[in-house]
């Protein structure tokens, strides 16, 4: 079988390269290997709730992507307001931490501002830089100063991560972590409210389906998707893929949306050195349990952070707080996660620990409402920035580029990316295939 373009991977940047194809007239074939599309944004619905493969709220920075992609999906996605915040001492303090410490102890107050304001002349008057930190330890104490690093951007990146800090880089962070004004912190620690700081204060989601409406309508109607099909091998010298499911297929470009270490592992002829290197790109797991419970709808929060060690996991929250139609009329919805390396820890574990620190919360009452579970495990769910990542992901993206391969996505390229980076990466990669 011969074909223009082969896209491997069928998530947000595989089908925005599709759609873009598609809309051009220009021959490709996506393979997905898993029974559907939509990658990690995926919902499963199950006794009338919805429950995504973790939080995956839309968020535009570019009002082109935007319009394209509303435009696929007329009038089902309608504007959220976040409400997040810390759980820290036993009190709830209002996100971004950094910004906000009313509500917490009066020393703790204390020293987070003072820290901020000593980290803050620091900058000023003795050129202290940010930027020029070694390590991902090392800025949030230039940055936010011991307080704010010690109570919070310590344990909590820790307990996410599972690396030590002084092993991150600061190369993921973009938009993801704000560096509020001195007047923003002073004011945070006087008046607890919510607030606007961040890429998130305000989302997009549908009322109903959950976040797969998303894939589903920029798929809706394109030829030439194959589910339940997966590259096996991909031979460069050749331009031949071999599918696992016997096919050989002829292409002249490649769209990857594959991890990139599995597909550096599925090329037999990729230099050693290369295939040496992607070994040592490092991600962290996410095991995501679901609950849905009858009752009132208990938090107003649509997630909460945990930095202390007595919770074992890192995020919680409830989707139908802050959109009650994903659970059925009177019942609610919560999630928790829990990051890890290595083998995925036990699911009865994890189960018990969470109901038990649930009640402790008062977010439950008994145990008895629960009314369905579901869990999900994401292997490889974040991508580590350590010190060698950035190098190896260069060189494997200019080794394939070279040769017709172009990658896509967060794990097609490595990286820590939104949705609309997804989708943005699989239009600029259609971009690529020259025009016949």
């Amino acid at each position: 079988m011969k074909i223009r373009t082969l896209i491997t991977g069928g998530g947000l940047a595989g089908l925005s390269c599709a759609r873009r194809l598609n809309e051009a007239s220009s021959p490709y074939l996506l393979v997905e290997r898993e029974k559907e599309t939509g990658g990690l944004c995926r919902t499963i619905e199950t006794h009338g709730f919805a429950f995504d493969y973790t939080g995956h709220f839309l968020h535009f920075q570019k009002d082109e992507i935007k319009k394209w992609v509303l435009s696929l999906a007329k009038g089902q996605f309608k504007e959220r307001k976040r409400r997040a915040v810390i759980y820290s001492q036993g009190a709830y303090s209002e996100y971004p931490y950094q910004e906000n410490n009313a509500g917490l102890s009066s020393e703790t107050v204390r020293g987070n501002v003072l820290g901020y304001l000593e980290a803050a002349l620091n900058r000023r008057f003795r050129k202290v830089d940010p930027a020029n930190a070694e390590n991902f330890k090392k800025w949030c104490l230039q940055a936010f100063g011991p307080g704010i690093s010690k109570n919070f951007m310590y344990p909590y990146n820790q307990k996410l991560w599972k690396v030590s800090l002084e092993n991150l880089t600061t190369h993921w962070m973009g938009r993801f972590v704000p560096s509020p004004r001195i007047s923003e912190v002073v004011a945070g620690a006087l008046t607890k409210k919510p607030s606007l700081s961040g890429y998130n204060a305000t989302f997009l989601y549908p009322d109903k389906g959950g976040i797969s409406i998303l894939p589903k309508a920029i798929a809706q109607g394109l030829p030439n998707l194959w589910n339940g099909v997966g590259l096996k091998q991909l031979f460069l010298n050749k331009k031949k893929a071999l599918l696992d499911n016997g096919l050989e297929v002829d292409f002249e470009f490649l769209v990857s949306s594959l991890p990139l270490p599995k597909l550096a592992g599925l090329v037999p002829d990729l230099p050693a050195f290369l295939k040496k290197a992607a070994k040592k790109l490092r991600a962290t797991s996410i095991y995501n349990i679901n609950f849905g419970f009858r009752g009132k709808q208990p938090i107003p929060f649509s997630w909460v952070y945990f930095p202390e060690p007595e919770f074992l996991f890192h995020r919680a929250g409830s989707a139908s707080a802050c959109v009650p139609s994903v659970a059925p009329r009177g019942h609610f919805s919560l999630y928790v996660e829990f990051s890890y390396n290595g083998a995925k820890p036990d699911p009865k574990i994890l189960g018990r620990h969470a109901m038990e620190k649930l009640k402790k919360l008062g977010w439950i009452k008994s145990e008895r409402d629960l009314v369905t579970r579901v869990d999900l495990n994401l292997p490889g769910a974040y991508v580590v920035y350590d010190g060698e990542r950035d190098e190896i992901v260069g060189n494997l993206l200019a080794y394939f580029e070279k040769r017709g391969v172009y990658a896509a996505g967060r794990y097609g390229r490595w990286e820590y990316g939104s949705m609309e980076s997804a989708i943005e990466q699989g239009i600029q990669a259609s971009a690529k295939i020259p025009k016949k």
